[in-house]
């Protein structure tokens, strides 16, 4: 599928939002420090969604979400997140990621499309995400993705695009850094209630203190430190070098790969039970297993099948890198933290799924791998656990030297589970939001990164229960997986 031509939308201008009052971030120490968990994101990764609003009214009377309407809920909703005018810093001695400059600013881009919004249609009736301007990435605010770049521009921006009929998209995008999914959505749904309700309170303030940022070699004793350093946490270690990722180092030299090519996979609500009950031990069919451990594990066994048999096909692409299975979890719970708390409480848990269980054994094996993963993961049993591993993280002397053991590669899976979140309900301005979606952008468009999403059909005979997959696989990949009619032989269930 080709991408739609980004040359409908231009960009009319920039706005820069700062603060209400002066008072709502001048008694702020900066820089702000950042806390451990969000030291687990690498600096220049985004999250960043578009939200689509149509106007149904052939001669509306009142704009939909005015520009400058837009502009002072921005403003008021920086009162309660003052951090986010600021900058990302790194700290040079070590490495710890730091909010400056409180004050500067964040973007409101302003554009227009010459097209209708209802122009832009999917013909496959999901994924419409793919049908609009550059396949959405038009509708975002522009982004430098370089360490430079990041430091640079603002850690919050919104792009306004307003369509020929009315409609309007509004494309958000934060740094992963100062959050995850869940304090993104919960931003945006502040945002949303400022808009409604045009006051400059919010019903129920937000948390964006970081946990932990206060634990620094400067507040403990030497013998403390000692302490928590000599603690080794299982999903973590120090490596010799420097660098900006988190990740374990890969081969130096690794063959060049094909592109990745993004699809949206639709699954009902019928077609996850079955897969469920085919993901179920029949030698236990008291025990119980998650839709999305069943659903990780149908897709986990059918891609490895196909990038197995690719490589029967075509020898040239090589060996596949470990089968390690990697999916973030929500701490908010297990530690306690606030109800509103905005920063990044995702934990990694990671770990290795033989190869000949993903290519011939039965789902519910695959699924229990994932189920006792998932359950009862390494590293984050308890809250004790996972503290200890925090503290780790926050003494290091050198914060870019932290790696994790998960090795990303050609025969890698990772997964994160955004379909529970409320990405619609919440996110009423005028109306309520017609889609809601991440764009594949270059950033996010890697070979075995999923998302699983909820589907845009709000209407009263909607399936709720079904799911878009947002899956994105080398385009050879793709070839073989088409003709696995076994992927999806309970879609007719």
């Amino acid at each position: 599928m080709s991408t739609p031509s980004s040359e409908s939308v231009s960009i009319d201008g920039c706005r820069t939002i700062r603060c209400t009052t002066e008072a709502s971030w001048k008694d702020l120490k900066s820089p702000i420090r950042l806390g451990p968990l969000d030291q687990l994101v690498d600096a220049t990764i985004p999250v960043a969604v578009v939200f689509a609003y149509s106007q149904t009214q052939s001669k509306p009377k009142e704009e939909l979400i005015p520009l400058d309407r837009l502009e002072k809920c921005m403003s008021a909703l920086l009162d309660h997140y003052p951090h986010l005018s600021g900058r990302l810093q790194i700290n040079e001695i070590d490495g710890t990621p730091e909010i400056a400059r409180i004050g500067t600013g964040v973007h409101l881009f302003a554009a227009t499309c010459s097209e209708r919004l209802d122009a832009f249609q999917t013909t496959s009736g999901h994924g419409r995400i793919m049908s609009l301007p550059g396949a959405g990435n038009a509708l975002l605010a522009p982004f430098d993705p370089t360490l430079e770049g990041v430091c640079h521009d603002p850690v919050f921006a919104i792009q306004h695009t307003r369509f020929a009929c009315g409609s309007v998209a509004l494309g958000v995008r934060t740094l992963h850094k100062v959050c995850d999914a869940d304090g993104f959505f919960q931003l945006v749904r502040d945002l949303a209630e400022l808009y409604r309700s045009g006051s400059s309170s919010l019903s129920n303030p937000p948390h964006y203190r970081s946990y932990l940022s206060e634990l620094t070699v400067d507040n403990v004793t030497a013998e403390e430190k000692e302490a928590v350093l000599a603690y080794q946490p299982p999903l973590f270690y120090v490596e010799s070098s420097s660098s900006t990722s988190m990740w374990a180092p890969t081969d130096p030299s690794p063959i060049p790969q094909p592109p990745t090519i993004g699809r949206f996979v639709r699954l009902s609500s019928k077609e996850l039970s079955a897969i469920k009950a085919a993901a179920t031990n029949p030698d236990r069919p008291d025990s119980w297993v998650s839709t999305f451990e069943a659903l990780s594990a149908h897709i986990y066994h059918h891609i490895h099948r196909a990038r197995l048999r690719l490589r029967e096909i075509e020898p040239k692409h090589g060996e596949l890198s470990p089968t390690d299975f990697l999916t973030p979890l929500n701490v908010r719970t297990r530690l306690g933290l606030p109800p509103k708390y905005f920063p990044n409480a995702l934990m990694i848990s990671y770990g290795n799924i033989p190869s000949d269980v993903l290519e011939s054994g039965p789902l519910w094996k695959v699924a229990e791998f994932l189920h006792d993963l998932t359950r009862n993961p390494s590293g984050l049993a308890s809250q004790e656990d996972i503290v200890r591993a925090l503290k780790w993280i926050a003494l290091q002397p050198e914060k870019r030297r932290i790696r994790q053991g998960f090795r990303y590669g050609t025969g890698s899976f990772m997964i994160s589970q955004w379909n529970k979140f409320d990405m619609y309900e919440g996110t009423v301005f005028d109306v309520a939001p017609t889609l809601v979606s991440p764009p594949f952008t270059p950033i996010s468009l890697i070979d075995g990164l999923l998302y699983f999403l909820p589907t845009e059909d709000r209407s009263a005979n909607a399936d709720l229960g079904a799911i878009d997959v947002v899956l994105p696989l080398s385009e050879p990949v793709w070839d073989v997986l088409d003709s696995d009619s076994e992927f999806r032989r309970f879609r007719d269930a």
